[in-house]
């Protein structure tokens, strides 16, 4: 087994156990949503022994045959991480045109994938695809908060293995298509694309009024 410990400041570590009995007995001991919750990780070697601060601690990847099951949260079927490349073109962030809009309607019990980025303490971004059993109208911005509200979330890993996020180091997340209720607390507001943003600042510097 292999195990990766990505920090806040940007460092990975990787540690090894190719003993199948002490890679089980670490893998028993391990609950996705309780790994950070302590107050320190500890990982003993023959010669060294290195602990991590749990609170600066953004992910840990395991890389190991029978990892555990791990339930997510009602109505998350499965997430899994994709590459930004693999992101951008199934969510069609670089092309709004195919974009599904936030609110097109959805039936109670179909399946629906959701594209996921996640933006962690340090600048850390991963992209994950969610596949979900779409809930009540009046449950499904609450599913899907919840997700990412809980203390950590796990995901399929593209070249197999387990990550575990961090989710107290949680930045900011952003869901493509959106839930299609809309929080009461939410501005109203648009991504602005680079594209955009590089014609707001020529209109600015000209002194064109741009659309609002």
């Amino acid at each position: 087994m292999e195990i990766r410990i990505h920090t806040c400041g940007g460092s990975v570590e990787s540690f090894f156990q190719d003993n199948p009995a002490l890679a089980a007995r670490i893998l028993k001991g391990i609950q996705s949503r309780s790994l950070f919750t302590g107050d320190i990780i500890t990982i003993a070697g023959d010669y060294s022994l290195t602990t991590f601060v749990a609170s600066r601690v953004n992910r840990v990847d395991l890389i190991a045959e029978a990892l555990p099951l791990w339930k997510h949260p009602a109505d998350i079927l499965d997430v899994a991480e994709l590459s930004e490349d693999e992101f951008r073109e199934r969510s069609h962030v670089n092309d709004p045109a195919r974009q599904q809009r936030r609110r097109s309607p959805k039936r109670t019990g179909e399946f629906a994938m959701v594209f996921v980025e996640v933006e962690l303490t340090g600048g850390d971004r991963i992209f994950l695809a969610a596949k979900i059993s779409v809930p009540l109208e009046a449950e499904r911005l609450h599913r899907l908060r919840m997700l990412f509200s809980s203390p950590a979330v796990h995901f399929q890993l593209r070249l197999g293995g387990t990550a575990i996020l961090n989710l107290k180091n949680l930045v900011r997340f952003t869901l493509y298509p959106g839930p299609d209720v809309t929080p009461i607390d939410a501005w109203p507001a648009h991504h602005l694309s680079r594209r955009q943003g590089s014609r707001r600042v020529a209109n600015a510097m000209t002194g064109t009024t741009p659309n609002l």
